[in-house]
């Protein structure tokens, strides 16, 4: 075992020399009748040739090859402590995470100590056993030899603390399952890093408090801020609790032992609690149990603590079963939710699919009766979380108070009252204020309509019925998102039909296509295909139906209602349909003005839609499909007005005819 440290792969030499993998293979070959050969393997491990890092190490140096010319001061980081033995390989690894631990806690030299000074120094560090010294412990003997390696890693990354992030990201190799498990990705890293140091600024002295032990959020605070603080943890029961210590300790960081009630953490006053759930020390965690985190969360949050709280979207942001839906509302009603975020998926590596939810709790209760006690609502899903967005983001969360959200622009978030959603029955961030549109006064509107009545309703074959238009209720229609009317069945979302670009032409006949140029472009636009070639080459096509109501969201938002039906959508545009079980005040054409005259970016979920009132719905309908059809009435004569223009040019002009005035009769008399 003592050889392992001086031992490395070829994907190690070339990390090391900071080339290609290929290239180094290349070296062997090219190389091996020179004066210099490349060095050779030494042995073959676990199906790898390994190779002694001295003999690699000297000859870079001789030859001049490789881009690293620190190859020496780096070739520890090089170390193939994979091509252990599984037993063997967990032994090395967390002892050196211990080793590294007790370094920086010490600040000392490790190499030429004892193998007994290396336990009683263990000892002094760690005298209740919580995370290091049975791990340097179990060295044994060779606990002398890795601690010259732990001195030579944190040599070679600066700091033990950086030496302990390089071992933990080769979790792969080193069979370290629990941190592969639930690893964050960097962006995640850098997004809750900086929530997570917005919440505790540097310059308060307030504990951060992490309830299950975990070590996820405090080391991203710690690489945004570029310093440790002090964390808050409850006595490990399980090896990956233990791993998280060690890890915080070679960091630097100043461990505080939690105060527990009933196996319930304690977070002391003014402390900032840090939660990820499911965790390396809290796996398998079940929905329930993310919400079942969230309210012990809110229960133990003294009142001038904050929280922020991690896991799957699923629990935090969706739909969920009544009883975690009503548990999810208590901690709604604590008033003290700030933001509820759904995150997109990838940030959690090992789970590619799953979309991350977070929660922000702030200090005070505050009514949340009253319609100025909101929560900021955003679903970044759809959005890529670069640096921007992730500034953006936390400005909003931040910005959640009466008096900076008045003079905030809000990129992502939006506040919603928090009755509103404390009453929602499913995802969270569908949720829209039951609210009523604002309208201008009464008389106003009524005596502008006339007008437009009067006007549009000029000429023989554009008669208009003179509906009558008096003031309607007091409050207008109700606002529903998109997204709820979907999820309540009211509207039917259909997807578009992969088409091929070819396919489509400009041609009249066949089978109408709508597009996002056909619904974008300033004048109406006709594509089609051909109906036989549809058949053939697309079987499983979808037709529209007479109603349905064709939207894109790209290049910008555009929605029309396909009177005629029997037509086909091609994607990215889709189509919905109004349902039996739709409410009567829900029409096709307030759906397609609503996305029309929606914001135009975000989730089109989110966008609100005018439920009329059932008294004037059928009125409403007969009023606007009487409106549509005159329309395409005028339309029509239109195009043939601009068709007999063309051709009464042409023909005149090229004198193929002659145009004489009209014959005028003169009745005779008698």
């Amino acid at each position: 075992m003592s050889s392992t440290a001086q031992l490395a792969t070829l994907s190690d030499i070339a990390e090391l020399a900071r080339v290609r993998r290929p290239v180094v293979s290349t070296w062997r070959t090219r190389f091996a009748t020179s004066d210099t050969p490349f060095p050779a393997a030494l042995d073959r491990r676990s199906g790898r040739e390994v190779f002694s890092l001295d003999e690699v190490v000297a000859w870079l140096e001789g030859t001049g090859h490789g881009n690293n010319p620190t190859a020496r001061q780096d070739a520890a980081l090089a170390a193939a402590l994979d091509v252990l033995d599984p037993p063997q390989r967990a032994v090395v690894t967390h002892g050196l995470v211990a080793l590294l631990a007790l370094k920086a806690q010490l600040g000392i030299t490790l190499d030429g100590l004892a193998a007994a000074d290396l336990i009683d120094l263990a000892d002094d560090v760690d005298p209740d056993d919580l995370c290091l010294y049975r791990e340097i412990a179990a060295l044994g003997a060779d606990a002398v030899l890795w601690a010259g390696h732990a001195d030579a890693l944190a040599s070679a990354a600066f700091t033990p603390a950086q030496a302990a992030t390089t071992i933990l990201s080769r979790h792969r190799r080193l069979g370290l399952t629990a941190v592969t498990d639930h690893a964050l990705a960097p962006t995640a890293t850098a997004l809750l890093g900086q929530l997570a140091a917005e919440l505790v600024p540097a310059d308060t002295a307030a504990p951060l408090v992490a309830p299950h032990g975990e070590a996820d959020l405090l080391l991203a605070l710690a690489a945004h801020r570029g310093e440790p603080g002090t964390a808050v943890l409850p006595t490990p029961a399980a090896p990956e609790a233990r791993l998280a210590r060690r890890v915080l300790l070679a960091g630097g960081w100043e461990i505080v032992e939690a105060e527990t009630d009933d196996g319930a953490v304690l977070p002391p006053r003014g402390a900032a609690v840090l939660v990820v759930v499911p965790s390396a020390t809290r796996p398998q965690a079940t929905d329930a149990d993310v919400v079942a985190a969230l309210l012990q969360t809110e229960a133990d949050l003294p009142p001038d603590g904050r929280a922020l709280v991690v896991g799957p979207a699923s629990a935090l942001c969706g739909g969920l079963p009544a009883q975690l839906q009503a548990d999810r509302a208590t901690v709604l009603r604590s008033g003290r939710v700030r933001g509820i975020v759904r995150l997109p998926a990838g940030l959690w590596p090992s789970r590619v699919r799953q979309k991350m939810g977070l929660w922000l709790l702030g200090p005070g209760a505050g009514d949340v009766r009253s319609p100025d006690h909101r929560v900021a609502l955003a679903d970044l899903s759809a959005t890529t979380l670069d640096a921007a967005a992730a500034t953006d983001l936390v400005t909003d969360l931040l910005s959640t108070a009466s008096k900076a959200a008045r003079s905030h622009a809000f990129r992502f978030a939006r506040l919603v009252p928090t009755t509103t959603v404390v009453a929602a029955s499913a995802d969270l961030l569908t949720v829209r204020p039951q609210s009523r549109r604002h309208r201008t006064d009464a008389g106003q509107t009524a005596a502008a309509l006339h007008d437009l009545l009067a006007r549009a309703g000029t000429g023989g074959d554009a008669t208009l019925t003179a509906w009558q238009v008096v003031p309607g209720e007091v409050g207008g229609p109700v606002l529903v998102t998109l997204g709820r009317l979907v999820e309540l069945g009211h509207l039917r979302l259909l997807p578009g039909n992969r088409l091929a670009e070819d396919d489509v032409t400009d041609a009249p006949g066949g089978v109408t296509v709508h597009t996002p140029w056909t619904l974008t472009a300033p004048l109406p636009g006709h594509r089609s295909i051909d109906r036989l070639g549809l058949a053939a080459a697309y079987p499983a096509s979808r037709f529209t139906q007479p109603g349905d109501v064709v939207f894109c969201t790209a290049p910008r938002a555009a929605a029309l209602v396909d009177r005629d039906g029997f037509a086909v959508v091609a994607t990215p545009a889709r189509a919905l349909r109004v349902t039996q079980s739709a409410p009567p005040g829900l029409i096709p054409e307030v759906v397609a003005h609503a996305v029309r005259t929606s914001p135009g970016h975000g989730d089109w979920r989110a966008w609100p839609v005018p439920i009329l009132p059932t008294a004037v719905a059928a009125t409403a309908r007969d009023a606007l499909a009487e409106v549509d059809f005159t329309r395409h009435v005028l339309t029509a004569r239109l195009a043939a007005l601009d068709a007999l223009t063309a051709g009464l040019v042409e023909a005149t002009s090229s004198g193929a005819v002659s145009l004489l005035p009209p014959i005028r009769t003169t009745p005779m008399e008698g």
